[in-house]
């Protein structure tokens, strides 16, 4: 079977913002999409947003109605791992930025899936090395990162390897995120962060200093990005999309790392968060007024 053919049935574990996301495009594009989820109550919010952006994508001539139906048809979930990766070629893991909670996953999936599964985590700041510390098998991992502003419309997608990542795992992977209509950047080295992630990243830092200290209203800053990079969307809604917690583990994992207090996240970013502020899936973090079930496409378009 050719790398291309390999990957058919994917499971995401982990089908929140970016879970939800992940399941949708494997499934339209023609894969089996297993979601787990802890509770029936996340299963159901994952099938209402599936269902919004498909209903969206027939709306817009996308898909027809038989195409949206026969995606939805591919997707089914599972609330236990051994259920939801018994037959999974990919497993895509789409938890908290935490890495002692990545760990327990993989320790989890390193003993459920089937030997020849390709394991990869979605993680826009932490290491290979860190996450797959306990997985038995480093040949069959690697990690990636999407466009966090739209991964549904939009092509954008970092790949790392590790050292021991084998060449059949690189090619079956890379086979597979083309198939998806993405176009991937590849860091050849392990480095916390990737390389287009960092950028990112320290972009995002110097938007949270100048917000916190009273420089600037995320609302007028957006705007300026906007006008001057030609962007559909600013610094500060894309942190309300990515979500207000992730945001903050991300910038304390940059802090832990190198106890730097300049990468330390404001605590005025933790105040929002525990007004219960979150971002796009709460209805409130820099913005407000946000659909909570209809995602990321309610962002403004070019």
């Amino acid at each position: 079977m050719s790398e291309i053919d390999r990957i058919q049935n994917v499971t995401i574990v982990g089908i929140g913002t970016q879970g939800s996301m992940i399941a949708f495009r494997n499934a339209i594009y023609g894969k089996r999409v297993t979601g787990y989820g802890r509770s029936e109550e996340s299963i159901a919010t994952c099938r209402r947003k599936i269902d919004k952006w498909l209903a969206h994508f027939v709306g817009q001539g996308r898909l027809t109605q038989e195409m949206a139906d026969a995606a939805r048809g591919r997707i089914s979930y599972a609330t236990t791992l051994e259920a939801a990766c018994k037959n999974a070629d990919l497993v895509v893991e789409n938890v908290p930025e935490k890495i002692e909670v990545k760990q327990d996953v993989f320790r989890q999936l390193d003993k459920v899936c089937p030997p020849h599964c390709c394991l990869n985590s979605n993680t826009s700041s932490l290491l290979m090395s860190d996450i797959y510390r306990d997985v038995s098998d480093w040949r069959r991992t690697m990690t990636f990162s999407v466009d966090h502003d739209d991964p549904i419309r939009n092509n954008y997608l970092e790949m790392m390897w590790n050292p021991s990542t084998s060449e059949q795992t690189k090619q079956a992977a890379m086979a597979h995120y083309h198939t998806l209509g993405f176009e991937p950047v590849v860091t050849e080295r392990e480095i916390k962060g990737y390389s287009i992630n960092r950028v990112w990243r320290a972009v995002k830092r110097e938007c949270l200093y100048l917000w916190a200290n009273g420089y600037t209203d995320p609302a007028e800053f957006d705007r300026g990005w906007m006008i001057e990079w030609n962007t559909n969307i600013g610094p500060f809604k894309l942190m309300d999309l990515i979500g207000l917690q992730t945001i903050y583990n991300i910038e304390n994992s940059y802090y832990a790392a190198s106890g730097d207090e300049r990468d330390k996240p404001p605590a005025k970013l933790k105040e929002l968060i525990d007004a219960g502020h979150l971002g796009m899936k709460s209805g409130q973090g820099f913005y407000s007024d946000y659909d909570t079930e209809a995602g990321n496409l309610e962002v403004e378009q070019k």
